[in-house]
Formats: C-alpha cells, structure tokens, sequence
C-alpha cells in the first residue's frame, strides 16, 4: 500500500473532496446525455408519405407515358383503347409494363432526404439523362398530354421486402433533392422492352409436325403420329443416312414454341420473297407459317396462320390481326431452330 492511498484514508477531507468530485463528474455526463436525448426529440423527424400523393386516384385518366434515358425519348401511348408505341410504328405496347410504371409511380413511398448535391446525382444514378446521365425520367401526361407527375429513377437500393419492394433513389426532374423511397418501380430505358411479346402460343401438345424450306439444301417434313409420341420423325430421311440422334428433328419440329424476338419493324420495308420459311402443322388443323430472312447479321420472321376449320380459321384470324404487317427480330440461334437444314439433322456421311 502506497503512503499517498494511506494518507489518503486517514485524512477524511481529502476522502470528501474525492468523493464529492467523482459525484459531480456524474452529474455532469448525466447532464450532457440529458441535453443530447432533448435536443433528439426537438430535431425535426422526416415521416414517411406518399412521393404523389393521390396520383392512385387520378390513373384511370393516363394517356401516356413518356420515356427518357440517356439512349433518347419514346412513348407509350393510349391509341383507340390500346396501349402502342409511336417510335415502333405503332406496335402494341405490354400492356402489364405499362401498368406496372404507372401503379409502381402512384404506390411510391418517400423514406427520407438525401443529397442535394448535384455533383453527387451521378453516384446515386440520378443525373439528367439529356445530360448524359444515367436516370431514367418517366413521365405521365393524361389522355390530353397534361403532365400528371414527372420522377427520375436512380439506382437500387437494399433487397426487396416481403412484398418484392426495393429501396430506391429518385427525385423529381425539376429538383436536385434526392429521396431514398420504397415500392415496385423498375423503368425499361428501352422502347424494345416495352413492345407487347405475346405473339404466338402454341403448346408442344398440339404439334403435328412441320414442313420446313431451308435457305439451302432440300426441304422436308416433320411429323408425329400422336401427341403422346415424344420425338418428331424426319419423314424424308435419305436413303443409307441416319438421324444424328433420335430426337435430333425435335428442336426444328417444335421451334413455334417459346416464340420471342428482339426487335419489330413494318414487314414491307424487308424483302421476304426468297425467304427460308417453316410451317407447323397442329393435330386440328392450324398451320402457322413463319418467313425467317436473314440480312447481313439478322434475322427477321414473318408469321402468319390458317385454319382447316371453324374453330382453327378463328384461331387463325386473330393471330393474323395480331402479328400482320410485322417482322420481328430473332435470335440466330432461334432463326437456325426454324429453318434448319435437313443435314444439320443427320450423322456425317460415314460417320
């Protein structure tokens, strides 16, 4: 034990004052916890609301929305009671986009400020896209072309809730306030994203088989003798030739199915009159015909049906209505599945 600690003990006072000081230190943290919590509960509270406030009520009167992203500006446009696409010659526009934006815009919910920087918009992906940027404006105008609310979509933020909402940051295109907000909204900066892909759809059971003119070598048939037989026969196999494996005529035989594309044009303004082409033959009498032209890199399909009956005419009217006067942009791969030749199908010679 020290000689100072022993002093210390035996000199009361001196214990007092060491007390009485360790006391008001105490006093003192408590004091400055004190000041800090009311300063806490005085500082302004942002709450939660709603980015448009009643723009949920106001939708059934949209008439387009308009799109920007650094790429340019398309719209999406209510024409006659169906959603289309001007800068895509008027195609159908997915009718399910289009209300996924304009409920995603109505049921947005503000969580909290963020920057007002405009040289931090770019980090948070909000810079103007007629800048260069990379926030993407939508836009919806009512059936006049009154604008109705106008936002900027930035990047994501955090994993989606329990109700598939995300964190993300936007702001209005006038403003350089940012928000952190929460919803569904995910824009497609391109107008091919928006484009209507229910054009055809046919199921595998259905499929009789296909008669196919390839762009080379002979053309030749496909066909099962029920829907409960799994593989297509190649009904025109050469003589001392084999199938490369038995269901090697499959892919080219129920190539209708999964139809998509990657682009639309008007079908005049291309050349299919040479074209290779595959018709597919149904069990109760539709054939739908599809033109694959291939030009340069790309490959473009014509569709177009016909019925052996009432039932099948009917069908085939409507997909006609549907698909006629487009052409549609393949995948090579996809392009290769329709009109491929009967060698492809085939064991090499000696092999």
């Amino acid at each position: 034990m020290s000689v100072t600690t022993t002093a210390v003990r035996q000199d009361p006072r001196r214990r007092n004052l060491n007390i009485l000081a360790g006391i008001t230190a105490l006093f003192v943290v408590l004091a400055v916890v004190a000041v800090w919590q009311q300063a806490s509960s005085l500082a302004p509270k942002f709450e939660q609301r709603p980015f448009f406030p009643g723009l949920g009520d106001r939708l059934a009167q949209l008439g387009e929305i308009a799109i920007t992203s650094k790429s340019g500006t398309f719209h999406v446009r209510l024409n006659q009671g169906r959603w289309v696409i001007p800068e895509k010659g008027g195609y159908p526009a997915d009718p399910a986009q289009v209300r996924s934006v304009a409920v995603g815009m109505a049921e947005l919910t503000t969580l909290e400020p963020k920057t007002s920087n405009p040289e931090m918009l770019n980090f948070v992906g909000l810079g103007a896209p007629d800048k260069g940027g990379n926030g993407v404006q939508l836009v919806l105008n009512d059936a006049m072309g009154k604008p109705m609310a106008d936002i900027l979509v930035g990047q994501p933020q955090g994993a989606a809730d329990e109700l598939g909402r995300t964190g993300v940051y936007v702001r209005k295109v006038s403003e350089n306030q940012t928000w952190l907000a929460r919803g569904s909204l995910t824009p497609k900066p391109n107008a091919t994203d928006w484009v209507d892909k229910n054009v055809i759809n046919i199921a595998r059971d259905r499929i009789k088989g296909a008669s196919v003119t390839p762009p080379t070598g002979p053309a030749y048939n496909l066909s099962r003798d029920n829907k409960e037989q799994m593989d297509f026969k190649l009904l025109d196999l050469p003589a001392g030739r084999q199938l490369s494996f038995e269901g090697s005529p499959d892919g080219v035989g129920s190539a209708i199915l999964g139809f998509d594309f990657d682009d639309i044009s008007k079908a005049d303004e291309l050349d299919f009159s040479k074209a290779a082409q595959s018709v597919t033959h149904t069990f109760d009498g539709l054939d739908v015909t599809v033109k694959v032209l291939t030009k340069g890199a790309d490959h473009w399909a014509t569709i177009s049906a016909a019925g052996a009956n009432p039932m099948t005419q009917a069908e085939a009217t409507q997909i006609n209505a549907r698909v006629g006067g487009w052409a549609f942009k393949l995948q090579a791969s996809k392009a290769d599945q329709f009109v491929a030749t009967r060698e492809t199908l085939l064991k090499p010679v000696g092999g």
